[in-house]
């Protein structure tokens, strides 16, 4: 079903905004010389920037809608209202992906310890973080041909220790986070999938070098 514009309908004959519907628009108004209306699907995907497909997923988490749709007539949605509603989830996704890359920061540093370098490093974006990783990992590649390095078996047992200590530390970490940060329940969880994901990158690089 293609959906067609609905009658232009002057403001004076729009619907008054419920309380909830007006402190929502209050906050992400329309900007400004942009009248109110009742648009359809396709007009109001248009105006968002979004392409149909996100509007129905949007719909289905609770974008207000003015007009059920049903055979022979397309959905209504009032402009004012659904651009706020649009307004506010992006601003709330932008807000759960500052504080994801917080959780991560704080990982990181906390990961990397008293290190003089640890806060530039952490700065660094995972491409140059695992370009100079990849240039350390060479270089002590390059040192055990010369023998500057112990033999892997002298160490094997430190390195047991030593990841028994991360591995302790790395699970108490997320509740941790959690607390001092004041992180949800997917917040913690992203914190402890990182966590994983290091201990695992570790064993990797551990095996490679022994």
């Amino acid at each position: 079903m293609t959906d067609t514009a609905p009658d232009v309908i002057e403001p004076g004959a729009l619907r008054p905004l419920t309380a909830g519907e007006e402190r929502l628009v209050a906050a992400f108004p329309l900007p400004a010389g942009v009248p109110d209306a009742v648009v359809n699907k396709y007009q109001l995907a248009d105006a968002l920037g979004v392409s149909q497909t996100t509007l129905d997923n949007w719909r289905r988490a609770g974008l207000p809608v003015e007009a059920e749709g049903t055979n022979g007539r397309s959905y209504e949605f009032r402009l004012s209202v659904c651009h706020a509603w649009a307004a506010q989830r992006r601003e709330g996704e932008a807000a759960d992906r500052r504080r994801a890359e917080g959780a991560a920061q704080q990982l990181r540093l906390a990961l990397i310890g008293d290190d003089p370098g640890a806060e530039a490093r952490a700065r660094l974006s995972p491409k140059e973080q695992r370009e100079i990783l990849e240039a350390e990992v060479a270089y002590m590649q390059a040192a055990r041909r010369r023998l500057e390095l112990m033999e892997a078996e002298a160490v094997a047992e430190a390195f047991q220790d030593v990841f028994a200590a991360i591995r302790d530390g790395l699970d108490a970490l997320p509740d941790r986070l959690g607390r001092e940060l004041a992180l949800d329940g997917a917040g913690i969880e992203a914190a402890q999938a990182i966590c994983d994901d290091v201990m695992q990158g570790a064993r990797r690089r551990v095996r490679e070098l022994i």
